[in-house]
């Protein structure tokens, strides 16, 4: 993936084994946005079908497209309010997820998979 001026890296897409968050204690929602832990609450936040997406009209975008506007949203003019005004309070330079427990997480998720030669 290209580099991304929004994050200042070569973001990596990885999809990671929803058990990892709770193990190295993530907090639901605000250390990890749109991150809900397994299991049945809230089910109605996993119950909903896009099956009828793609007929109503709407395309899948470059996944770099979404890394820039996550990252930069809530710094945009009213982004942090409109973000987070139900949740907890954030300033603009606190971090969601800690680079160092992203490399905690990451660093496990490889540990789990199979090596090959």
């Amino acid at each position: 993936m290209p580099a991304s001026p929004a994050t200042a890296g070569r973001p990596e897409l990885v999809y990671i084994d929803d058990q990892l968050f709770p193990d190295h204690d993530v907090e639901p929602w605000t250390e990890l946005p749109l991150w809900l832990p397994p299991g049945p609450q809230p089910a109605a936040a996993r119950a909903t079908s896009c099956a009828k997406t793609p007929a109503a009209g709407p395309h899948r975008r470059p996944v770099t497209d979404s890394i820039h506007d996550t990252a930069t949203w809530p710094f945009a003019p009213r982004g942090e309010q409109e973000t987070f005004e139900d949740d907890r309070h954030f300033s603009a330079s606190t971090p969601f997820l800690s680079t160092e427990k992203e490399q905690t997480i990451l660093t496990a998720h490889t540990a789990k998979q199979p090596q090959t030669k």
